[in-house]
C-alpha cells in the first residue's frame, strides 16, 4: 500500500478583462501596469512567492479566466496564471473552462467555444488527447504518478443565452465516469475539478439557480470510488464543508475556492480575494489536507490575514474523529498546566490540524466553556492554550 503527498494552488476566477470594457468587475485588467506591485494582483504574488519561496506541485484552476467572453481578458489571464504557475516552479496545470469563459452570449462569434480553444498553448490542458476528450465528453481524467484529477466542465451545455443558466452533467457523462473508475484499483489522490458546485451554496444571498443539475448523482458516485477532495469556483464565496453521501455512508469535503481578482464579491457580499495552497497527504487510504490561504487588498496585495470578509487563513480537513472527544483529550493533554505549547497538542493529537473552518469553532467554543483558551485563534495557527481555572 502506496503514502502519497501533493501540494497544489488554486487560482480561481480572476474574472479579467480590459480596461476599455464598460463593466469593471475584476482588479486584474489585461492592460494594467505592473507598478505600484501591490495593487496589481498577480505581481504581487510573484513577488509573495519569491520572498517566501513557495512553491507547489500542482495549479488547478476551476474557471472564469475572463468576464463576460472578453477575448484579451482571457488570453491574457491564461498568460497570467503560466506566470504564477512557472514562479511557483509547478510541474503540472490543470484548468477547466467557467461560464464567462464560454461565448453562450455570442460576443465573439456564434460558436461558444471559439476562444477557449483558439487561446492555444495548452490551455486548458497539456495532453491534446486530454483536450479532445474534454470537449467532446464533458470531462478528462488526468493521471499523475500519485494523483488522478477528474476535470469536469460543468459549462458543457452553455450553447447559448438561453442553456448558460448553471452547470450540468448529463447521464453520458455520469456512465463514462463509472466505467472509467471501475477499472482502478489503486489509492491515489483523487480530486475532481470543477466550475459549479455540486450541492447547494446558496448562503450570503447567492442563490441556488446556478447549482449542477444531476450534482448529487455525480457526487454519490465519486464517494463510492473515495473521491478526496472536491474543488470548484463560480461562487467567489470561500467555503470549506463536507457533503454527506447517502450510499457509501461517507462523506467528501468540498473547497469553494475564493475569487482570485473578481470585485464583485466584495461589492455584493463583502468577500475577499484569495489565492489558497493545500498540502495533502494520503496514508492508508486515509487523506488529510491542510489549506494556507492568502487575501488580496488593494494597495496592500497578498497577506497571511484574518477578517470577517474573508476565509480562515489556517484551515484543514480529513479529520474523522468527533469534536467532543478531540476537546476531552485535548483537556486531558493540558491537564493543571497555566499554559501549554499549542505545537505540543498537535504532536500529541495531530488530528486538531485537519478541522474544517465550522469545527475548529466548535472545538474552541466547547474549550471555551471548560475554560481553556487557544491564542491565536485555531484560523490563525495557535501558540499556546491557556487553562483559566488553574490561574484562578
Amino acid at each position: 500500500m502506496n503514502d502519497f503527498s501533493l501540494k497544489i494552488s488554486i487560482i480561481s476566477d480572476l474574472h479579467c478583462h480590459h480596461s476599455s470594457t464598460k463593466e469593471k468587475e475584476t482588479y486584474l485588467t489585461s492592460d494594467m501596469l505592473r507598478s505600484p506591485v501591490n495593487d496589481h494582483p498577480v505581481e504581487s504574488l510573484i513577488k509573495l512567492i519569491e520572498k517566501d519561496q513557495l512553491s507547489t506541485d500542482l495549479t488547478l484552476c476551476p474557471g472564469d479566466f475572463t468576464n463576460r467572453s472578453d477575448q484579451q481578458g482571457f488570453i491574457s489571464s491564461w498568460d497570467f496564471v503560466n506566470e504564477i504557475h512557472n514562479c511557483l516552479k509547478g510541474k503540472d496545470l490543470i484548468a477547466t473552462l467557467g461560464n464567462h469563459d464560454v461565448d453562450s452570449h455570442e460576443k465573439i462569434s456564434n460558436y461558444n467555444l471559439e476562444v477557449a480553444k483558439g487561446i492555444k498553448k495548452d490551455f486548458p490542458l497539456k495532453n491534446d488527447g486530454d483536450r479532445d476528450t474534454l470537449w467532446s465528453k464533458g470531462c478528462v481524467f488526468v493521471e499523475s504518478e500519485n494523483f488522478r484529477i477528474l476535470v469536469i466542465n460543468s459549462a458543457h451545455f452553455h450553447y447559448n443565452k438561453e442553456h448558460a443558466v448553471g452547470g450540468k452533467v448529463d447521464s453520458n457523462l455520469l456512465d463514462y465516469v463509472e466505467e472509467y473508475l471501475n477499472e482502478i484499483n489503486d489509492d491515489k489522490i483523487f480530486i475532481a475539478l470543477s466550475h459549479h458546485h455540486p450541492t447547494n451554496h446558496s448562503r450570503l444571498g447567492l442563490g441556488e439557480h446556478d447549482i449542477i443539475v444531476n450534482g448529487t448523482e455525480l457526487l454519490e458516485l465519486l464517494g463510492k470510488h473515495s473521491c478526496d477532495l472536491f474543488i470548484h469556483g463560480h461562487k467567489h464565496d470561500a467555503f470549506l464543508r463536507y457533503h454527506n453521501l447517502t450510499e457509501s455512508n461517507g462523506r467528501i469535503p468540498i473547497l469553494s475556492s475564493g475569487s482570485f481578482s473578481a470585485t464583485s464579491n466584495t461589492i455584493y457580499t463583502g468577500r475577499r480575494n484569495h489565492f489558497h495552497m493545500i498540502d495533502i497527504e494520503k496514508k492508508n487510504k486515509v487523506c488529510y489536507g491542510r489549506i494556507t490561504t492568502w487575501t488580496f487588498m488593494p494597495k496592500n496585495g497578498w497577506k497571511l490575514m484574518h477578517d470577517d470578509g474573508g476565509f480562515d487563513t489556517y484551515t484543514g480537513f480529513g479529520c474523522n474523529k468527533n469534536i467532543q472527544e478531540i476537546a476531552s483529550d485535548i483537556i486531558s493533554v493540558v491537564g493543571k498546566s497555566v499554559t501549554y505549547k499549542w505545537e505540543d497538542i498537535t504532536t500529541k493529537l495531530p488530528e486538531v490540524n485537519y478541522l474544517i473552518p465550522i469545527e475548529a469553532e466548535k472545538l474552541t467554543n466547547l474549550l471555551k466553556s471548560q475554560g481553556f483558551l487557544i491564542a491565536p485563534p485555531l484560523s490563525q495557527s495557535p501558540t499556546i492554550i491557556s487553562n483559566v481555572k488553574a490561574v484562578i
